[in-house]
């Protein structure tokens, strides 16, 4: 298949770590003015001003107006279609209705640390299940940036090569009980392995979480893993396998995240979600 937009080793950077990123993907003026209506979002339905630090408190929900706002075609850029043809194959997809969830993510303190599960709660998950991708992926994982997200700023954290692992314990993730149950089957990956268990929380954590899980990494049936924080300017956009380890991430930073995050696919991705 002939490249559009990503070189060579960017498709194989994808289909080895899962993820690439799409500098300029969409126009940063577009992405801001995009931000300047989820501001006024916020103004209007919590009084949360841009101005007003004071005002600053996390919404109880995603961004509905930022969601179907028609200023998200803006993201239907040439760049993007071409980078998505080259993952998926030109005439295989089709240009989202939405472009997923709208985020804001409010700066809430502290000192940022490689996410872990707690309280019960499963921060690291995948979202699209992996016999959707058995014979070829269907959808590309699409994260948008309507703002600027800096290093410890609440990006995304993913593991690199979970969806390669995630392929060759397939039949592991889905035997048994664990065939149509996606906790059960998270519960399974979570434990599989000492340090999936160390990195989400099954087992100790290690004094140094960002040494061991994002400069370290682990090897595991030969497949590369370590943790990567997403980050970028306005108007970037990183693409990721459908199947790829991700969970949400502290916003440790001093200004909100502003992000679209959505799957992206075409027909037979509308059939498996429709349960054909």
């Amino acid at each position: 298949m002939q490249s559009a937009v990503l070189t060579k080793s960017e498709i194989d950077q994808f289909h080895c770590d899962g993820f690439v990123v799409v500098r300029g993907a969409f126009a940063r003026a577009d992405a801001n003015a995009m931000e300047d209506a989820w501001w006024k979002e916020l103004s209007d339905l919590y009084g949360i001003k841009r101005d007003d630090r004071s005002t600053w408190v996390q919404p109880a929900r995603d961004l509905r107006g930022g969601k179907t706002s028609p200023m998200q075609t803006k993201i239907h850029t040439a760049r993007v279609k071409g980078a998505i043809d080259d993952l998926l194959g030109e005439g295989k997809w089709q240009w989202p209705k939405q472009w997923g969830r709208a985020v804001a993510t409010f700066p809430q303190g502290g000192t940022w640390d490689v996410p872990e599960d707690r309280k019960g709660a499963a921060l690291w998950h995948w979202d699209s299940p992996v016999a959707w991708h058995r014979d070829g992926m269907c959808a590309v994982f699409a994260f948008s940036f309507v703002g600027a997200v800096a290093p410890s700023s609440g990006g995304t954290s993913i593991v690199s090569g979970s969806h390669r692992l995630l392929r060759l314990w397939d039949a592991q993730i889905t035997e048994g009980r664990r065939a149509n149950d996606g906790p059960a089957q998270r519960e399974w990956f979570s434990k599989a392995h000492p340090w999936l268990a160390a990195l989400t929380g099954a087992a100790p954590s290690p004094a140094d979480r960002r040494r061991v899980f994002m400069e370290d990494g682990v090897e595991i049936g030969g497949i590369h893993l370590r943790v990567v924080e997403l980050g970028g300017e306005p108007g970037d956009m990183v693409l990721c396998h459908p199947t790829i380890v991700h969970t949400a991430s502290p916003n440790c930073g001093t200004w909100p995240r502003f992000m679209r995050i959505g799957m992206v696919g075409g027909e037979r991705l509308a059939r498996h979600l429709k349960g054909g």
